[in-house]
């Protein structure tokens, strides 16, 4: 048995560029991630949801930066991305995956009480994107659905999403929805590898996480070195040069997108798209 599906939180950083960087990973078939992913379809919401979740970001950040004395950081994460993912083997429809992701965000609009405006806008900033994964073989993730929930409301910035309760309450919403719209019960569902030992599971998971960062060295490296083009091509003042490494970094700044990067990582790739203007 499980204790309950699978659900992942993470915050959408760097602002603007942030979240539209993440539309366009979801929706992206070329991108290595999606090389055995099946079918991409949206589910919530187009890319013009997106946007909108940008421009509330941006709105409040103006606000912020004119009513600002002194001190204080801006808002840097205009969105939460939460991922909820089945085991192989199961394959709800569209409209099951809708139904269930609608679920799961009027809970946490219950949790974050809000008033009758800022539901309205809550409601109109959910996007949600269904990747559907071959339902053969023992590695790999089954299909789920990327939920991108923007922070911004009005005046109001939902740090509760966040929060270690939020995460709780929409996997106990993830939970009763799947077993509402699919009849599948959490609790009766018996993994494969379960009698495989957990140091088998051990050891799988450390090897992932040991290719994964191998994974992200390469594109750091491949960042780096194309920076190292784009800074001499200015000194150079080769202005086909410029335009050429920028398009590459601007793919290469993606592709990263999807990794999971230390907090140093996270500051030195932020200092350098500062430094690009990218």
């Amino acid at each position: 048995m499980l204790k309950n599906w699978t659900v992942t939180t993470q915050a959408v950083k760097n602002g603007s560029d942030g979240v539209m960087i993440r539309e366009r990973y979801l929706l992206s078939n070329k991108h290595p991630n999606h090389s055995k992913t099946e079918k991409i379809t949206s589910i919530i919401g187009s890319p013009n949801t997106t946007h909108r979740i940008a421009i509330a970001g941006e709105q409040f950040r103006l606000r912020q930066k004119l009513t600002q004395i002194k001190g204080g950081r801006p808002l840097s994460s205009f969105g939460v991305e939460f991922c909820l993912t089945l085991p192989k083997g199961h394959r709800p429809t569209y409209q099951q995956w809708r139904n269930i992701s609608i679920d799961c965000c009027m809970l946490l609009a219950r949790f974050l009480k809000l008033n009758k405006n800022e539901l309205e806008q809550y409601k109109s900033q959910v996007r949600a994107v269904l990747h559907q994964q071959p339902q053969t073989g023992r590695t790999g993730s089954g299909d789920h659905v990327h939920l991108i929930i923007g922070k911004v409301v009005g005046k109001r910035v939902l740090k509760e999403l966040q929060q270690k309760r939020a995460t709780h309450l929409i996997k106990q919403a993830f939970n009763a929805a799947v077993l509402k719209h699919v009849g599948l019960d959490h609790k009766e569902y018996k993994p494969h590898e379960l009698n495989r030992g957990k140091r088998l599971e051990s050891w799988k998971y450390q090897q992932q996480k040991a290719e994964d960062a191998k994974h992200t060295m390469r594109i750091i490296q491949k960042l780096q070195t194309q920076a190292d083009k784009w800074f001499k091509a200015v000194e150079e003042n080769d202005i086909k040069q410029q335009k050429r490494q920028h398009n590459r970094l601007a793919k290469t700044f993606e592709e990263l997108s999807s990794c999971a990067l230390s907090s140093h990582q996270q500051d030195q790739v932020i200092d350098l798209q500062k430094r690009l203007n990218i």
